[in-house]
């Protein structure tokens, strides 16, 4: 697992956001975090920041299209 700390002078939330993050904490699979640092890696983000882009631009709506039955996404 790739771990990406970003030191508190470069963090965008509060100009970006206009609100402060706080720490959570969630469990998912090694596939998922994988394919999180893969992006992380490639657009030179923290894995928070990430999945905050993630559900910002439509990832709660595109979890919700999950089928648990099949294992993928539908349209």
């Amino acid at each position: 697992m790739l771990i990406t700390l970003v030191p508190k002078t470069e963090r965008p939330e509060e100009w970006i956001y206009n609100e402060k993050k706080y720490a959570k904490q969630f469990m998912i699979t090694e596939t998922a975090s994988s394919m999180i640092d893969e992006v992380a890696k490639k657009l030179k983000l923290s894995r928070s920041e990430v999945l905050e882009r993630a559900i910002r631009c439509g990832g709660i709506e595109s979890a919700e299209k999950f089928n648990p039955d099949t294992g993928k996404c539908c349209s």
